[in-house]
């Protein structure tokens, strides 16, 4: 029995609009960036660390997710396998080294955020006191964090 697994799931957001291409192979392929963002403290600052991960479905899987819909700034989940991609530049013998993820699943999630720069209804919405109250009391929980 094997116990160690290569599964990853990660939530963010797609960087740009996802690519579906055929392969010299005639392979189906959907590919596409995938952007995470990080925030941490360093001492009295907030900042904000963003990560890039390189996403790639083959087959049926991306035959499926291409027709889905999915588009530049889209808030997604998916689930997958790291896989390693390493090649030698054929004019230049310079070595690559690359590390993305093998996508099985991949779902849009609800977004939070403003889209294209518009509110959302319920943003627009003025929020009751008690509301505005609880939102102050966690941003002071989270300055007293000791990370």
């Amino acid at each position: 029995m094997n116990l160690f697994k290569n599964h990853t799931e990660i939530i963010g957001n797609l960087g740009d609009n996802p690519k579906y291409l055929l392969s010299t192979q005639n392979q189906p392929r959907y590919t596409f960036d995938l952007c995470t963002n990080e925030a941490y403290k360093d001492g009295e600052e907030w900042k904000s660390k963003t990560t890039w991960i390189k996403c790639v479905a083959w087959g049926k899987d991306a035959t499926t997710l291409s027709r889905m819909a999915f588009e530049k700034g889209d808030r997604v989940m998916v689930e997958g396998k790291l896989r390693n991609n390493n090649w030698v530049n054929n004019q230049t013998q310079e070595e690559h080294h690359e590390v993305y993820l093998l996508i099985s699943e991949m779902r849009k999630m609800a977004k939070t955020s403003r889209k294209n720069g518009a509110e959302s209804e319920e943003n627009k919405k003025p929020k009751p006191a008690y509301r505005q109250e609880e939102e102050s009391q966690m941003a002071k929980d989270i300055e007293d964090l000791p990370f």
